[in-house]
């Protein structure tokens, strides 16, 4: 028993001898614990010791092997890996079990990043020798494998460099993998290099010819692409229609399309006939090409090499033949070859069915319906009663009449579920002839509620609202899914009446869920009655159904459209249901951030997006760039793009991506990270768009470097794969950067060359060749091009007409302006706007016009344009100038009011500027208090013109507290501090020239050399301030002169 068991293990004679045992002296107090541990667990080692003598009485010979069969299932999940093939076994513990994981693992996370060759050379060599030591080629293959379409040319290139370091012989799975990327890369040097390798070796196994194929097809190389085709003949030869690879046909096919584009067919053909090529489905692929290209003779020849090699025309082939024939005559000819058959096969027949309509013969048509089965196909179906239409051989006075007919007859019984077009035809003869029993019994034949629905549905985009009424009515039932189908169709028609109505009886009926409401609010949201959209949302959740993400985009959408305000209200809203934000609701979000935006909208926004847990996506990554930059939110995009430079970066296939990422690089003024998007673009295999271009040489001329762009834009025109993608808008950007930087003579050599270049120009290409004009003080060319852009029937636009005002303003002929302007008002194409105004109000400031400013802004108010900040900017100036410093507060306050417009810096530092301009510092500083009350945070400007004034009035304690106040060393005066510290400090901080010219002026000006000294000493104190490094000998100096000053 187990009692004795027990005592035959634990006795005082086995524990005596335990010490006996023990190799180390054991104090008896750790003896005592040892046998209390072993008498305590006496029962489970019992259990034990009865559970391992069954698995030897049942079992036989007793072994622990765990080692053994995990190597086993590692070495299993390894030879998936290795052939791409990973069974659902064992693909969980792959990561933990394959000896390769960690390589993979390691290799594919580093790649991620974005680093230099040398250091992923020297990366995966290390990587290699830590834990693949014997088996770097397998380990190699798995990282390929893992990688699969993510690989880049830098990967590709660091594995043939440990290769050729570790002096190892790839294998042909090894080969495969290299030459499948450079093919996906559409790196052809690399990959005619590593081919010439494999054939030198003899490891060209049957799927590298199929590569060799496909890259000769790619290359339009057609002499290559037979050559391959040659080196594959025998595995084509042996594959039948049926057993055939699918890569096959599709490569016969390409090649097919290749030989047609350069007009070398029969060369094909010889070859196909020559190698006895000509099976089933090699002929199958040449007649179908041929049959779109409409090439019959072609045809026929392929059809006498094929009879000739003893090739049967399959019913493919037949139907190839007839859609191509050219003659009713012909068309029959190649149908009778498939009448001797049992029964005529349905491809010959439908092709015939759709020659009979393309001939309008009533001979084909006639035969069509003779030898129609006993039980055709939809497609056949759906051919032949497509001969009953207007124009169609079989077609009537009454068309509806004839399509019922042959559907009773002959097609009663075919399920039409999978075509909703021939449903359409048959329900709307139905409808038609006044056959609402046929109607109600192909309505009853579709299989469920779905498929009711999608046939109501398709009379939307027709907006027949009377049609699905009536297929509603001859479904056997109503339930919630075919009440919200006619729903839909009542929103599409516009009929709201109709939509409510409906509603109303789905709710009575039990009918009504969230969708039914959802399509109701989308109703009410296209009418623009947002109103009552939200009044519907209200009543869904009072009958208790929980309104879901779709419900609140779509009045999100609308609200956001209205006004921030309103979307913020629905936002509210659907926090308060517990919902998060979808991938949708933040698009919306980030498409609502505009230029305009408020800052704590913008910050809101984004919080959102971000703590709606969202996997990031191209998608999502370019909608954030955009927003960044349309908001100038310069810290956030920094913030992105860091992100995306790290380990959790995305992996970005598309080039618009590309392009929003280059663009974001540009607007950061970051021309090394523009040109890294551009060169991973190229070594991903990217193919660039013409915005992705666009985007690259405007992130290059825009920062500086227009030469660049234009060389890249002759880069793209010499490779004919890229030609096409280069237009005037994009050479546009290298002409605003020549512009910009006073390269005129550049400006008009890129004239030219677009010109010899037959480029299609655009209203903005002249525009900004004039602007060139303007900035370049040569009006005279101005006329030239307003001669051209009549010859390419280009009408000038406001921003024209703003550009050459602005050319006369500059050229102090302000009669000239005020001519543009009367011109512009007599146009009835466009009228002057905001930029118009302020570019000649800008004039009138420049040479100090007051009253015909004044009496610009009063014609400007009568024409209906709004007044703007940047407008009162100009109009301080001109008050400034005019030296009526009064009439710019009066201004501004008159205006601000009327139009409700908020102050915003430019305008405050302006109306400083007029203050200290006719040295009244007090009503200076009052602007400064009055632009840090309204939360307007002061900039570099603000300062220079504040500090210069106080120097220069010699008031050293203002200037002291407004240094102190900018740099956040003390706290602000009395008058200030109610606003806080931060809003006061500019963004940026002071330059290193402003603090030394104040302190400086101090010293000098004030004769407080000592106050200067104390300043300057608080000053290089604080963390990140760059100050003069020979400014405190100055000053100590000047101080040492003055003892007696300031103590």
């Amino acid at each position: 028993s187990s009692l004795e068991l027990t005592e035959l293990i634990i006795t005082p004679s086995l524990i005596s001898a335990v010490p006996q045992f023990v190799s180390l002296p054991l104090s008896m107090s750790y003896l005592q614990v040892a046998v209390d541990a072993l008498i305590g667990s006496q029962v489970e080692i019992v259990i034990f010791v009865i559970a391992v003598c069954l698995h030897h009485v049942i079992f036989g010979k007793h072994r622990f092997s765990m080692r053994g069969k995990r190597m086993q299932v590692a070495k299993r999940s390894c030879q998936g890996v290795k052939h791409g093939q990973v069974s659902s076994a064992t693909q969980p513990s792959q990561s933990t079990m394959c000896p390769h994981a960690s390589f993979v693992r390691t290799m594919s996370t580093f790649l991620r990043i974005d680093r230099s060759q040398e250091e992923i050379n020297h990366e995966i060599v290390k990587q290699l020798g830590i834990s693949s030591v014997g088996m770097e080629i397998e380990a190699l293959e798995a990282l390929l494998s893992t990688m699969g379409k993510s690989t880049n040319a830098k990967a590709l290139a660091a594995v043939r460099n440990a290769l050729e370091m570790q002096g190892l012989q790839p294998s042909v799975r090894l080969y495969e993998l290299l030459l499948r990327a450079y093919l996906g890369l559409r790196l052809q040097p690399e990959f005619a290099e590593l081919l010439a390798e494999v054939e030198a070796t003899g490891a060209a196994a049957p799927s590298i010819k199929v590569l060799a194929l496909r890259a000769a097809i790619h290359a339009s190389d057609l002499e290559a692409s037979i050559a391959c085709l040659l080196a594959l003949a025998s595995i084509l030869k042996s594959s039948s229609s049926a057993t055939a690879s699918t890569a096959y046909p599709l490569l016969v096919q390409k090649l097919v399309r290749l030989a047609s584009e350069q007009a070398a067919l029969p060369r094909l053909l010889q070859e196909f006939s020559a190698c006895e090529l000509l099976n089933v489905w090699v002929l199958e692929e040449l007649l179908e090409e041929c049959s779109q290209r409409g090439d019959l003779a072609h045809m026929k020849e392929s059809v006498e090499l094929a009879r000739a090699q003893g090739t049967e025309l399959s019913s493919k082939a037949r139907a190839a033949l007839i859609r191509a024939s050219g003659t009713v005559a012909d068309a029959m000819s190649f149908f009778e070859g498939t009448t001797g058959q049992c029964k005529p096969d349905i491809l010959p027949l439908v092709a015939l069915a759709e020659a009979a309509a393309r001939f309008s013969d009533t001979t084909l048509a006639d035969s069509v319906l003779q030898h129609l089965p006993q039980h055709p196909s939809a497609t056949l179906a759906a051919a032949v009663l497509r001969l009953c239409l207007a124009g169609g051989p079989l077609a009537s006075q009454d068309e509806g009449v004839t399509v019922l007919q042959l559907f009773e007859k002959h097609f009663a019984a075919v399920d039409l579920s999978q075509d909703l077009q021939l449903q359409r035809l048959v329900a709307d003869a139905a409808t038609k002839c006044g056959r609402p029993m046929v109607l109600q019994k192909l309505v009853r034949s579709l299989p469920d509620s779905t498929s009711r629905a999608a046939l109501l549905k398709s009379y939307a985009n027709e907006q027949c609202l009377d049609g699905a009424k009536r297929v509603f009515q001859a479904c056997p039932d109503s339930d919630a899914c075919l009440y919200n189908a006619l729903l839909s169709v009542c929103v599409a028609c516009r009929d709201i009446a109709s939509a409510e109505k409906l509603m109303s009886k789905a709710s009575e009926a039990g009918a009504a869920d969230v969708v039914t409401y959802n399509t109701m609010m989308k109703a009410h949201v296209q009418s623009g009655d947002l109103r009552r959209a939200r009044a519907l949302l209200r009543k869904m959740r009072s009958v208790g159904l929980e309104p879901n993400n779709v419900t609140f985009n779509e009045i999100i959408d609308a609200a956001a459209a209205q006004s921030s305000a309103a979307m913020w209200e629905v936002i509210n809203e659907m926090e308060a249901c517990g919902l998060k934000a979808s991938p949708i609701t933040c698009s919306i979000l980030l498409k609502s951030i505009q230029q305009s935006s408020q800052p704590k909208d913008v910050d809101r926004a984004l919080s959102i997006v971000e703590s709606a847990d969202l996997a990031m996506d191209e998608v999502l990554l370019s909608s954030l760039c955009e927003a960044c930059i349309r908001t100038s939110r310069t810290d956030l995009l920094t913030r992105y793009l860091k992100q995306q430079r790290s380990a959790r970066g995305v992996t970005i296939k598309s080039a618009h991506t590309y392009g929003s990422l280059i663009r974001s690089y540009g607007f950061l003024n970051d021309l090394e990270g523009v040109w890294a998007m551009w060169n991973e673009m190229q070594a991903r295999g990217v193919a660039p768009s013409c915005i992705t271009l666009g985007c690259m040489v405007e992130a290059v001329s825009t920062n500086g470097e227009p030469e660049a762009g234009l060389s890249l834009i002759h880069q793209m025109l010499k490779d004919k794969q890229t030609r096409s993608l280069v237009n005037a808008v994009i050479y546009c950007s290298v002409l605003k950067g020549f512009s910009h930087r006073k390269r005129f003579d550049q400006v008009w050599a890129v004239h030219e060359e677009m010109r010899k270049q037959s480029l299609q120009y655009s209203i903005v290409t002249y525009n900004a060749l004039i602007d060139a004009c303007v900035r370049s003080g040569e009006m005279n060319r101005v006329s030239l091009l307003l001669e051209q852009m009549s010859d390419d029937r280009i009408e000038p636009n406001v921003i024209t007409y703003s550009t050459v005002l602005k050319g006369y303003c500059q050229d102090n002929r302000i009669d000239k302006a005020f001519e543009v302007l009367e011109d512009m008002k007599k146009s009835a194409d466009f009228s002057p706007d905001e930029v118009t105004y302020n570019t000649l109000l800008d004039g009138c400031a420049r040479y100090g016009m007051l009253e015909r400013g004044l009496a610009l802004l009063q014609d400007m108010e009568a024409s209906h344009v709004r007044p703007s900040n940047f407008t009162l900017s100009v109009l301080v100036k001109l008050a400034n100038r005019s030296r009526c410093p009064d009439k710019a507060f009066e201004l501004c306050s008159e205006l601000s009011s009327k139009y409700h417009i908020r102050l915003n810096m430019h305008v405050y530092n302006n109306l400083v500027h007029a203050c200290t301009a006719h040295k009244n510092l007090p009503r200076a500083l009052e602007v400064f208090e009055q632009m840090l009350g309204e939360r307007v945070r002061p900039d570099v400007r603000t300062y220079t013109l504040l500090l210069r004034a106080c120097v220069d009035s010699c008031k050293t304690s203002e200037a002291a507290d407004l240094l102190r106040m900018a740099v956040g060393i003390s706290d602000a005066p009395a008058r200030f501090a109610r606003f806080g510290a931060a809003i006061a400090q500019p963004k940026g901080g002071l330059t290193a020239e402003l603090i030394g010219e104040t302190l400086e002026g101090i010293a000098s000006s004030c004769s407080e050399e000592r106050l200067a000294l104390e300043l300057f000493n608080d000053l290089r104190n604080v963390r990140g301030l760059k100050l003069d490094s020979r400014l405190p000998m100055r000053l100590t100096a000047r101080a040492i002169r003055s003892p007696g000053k300031r103590q």
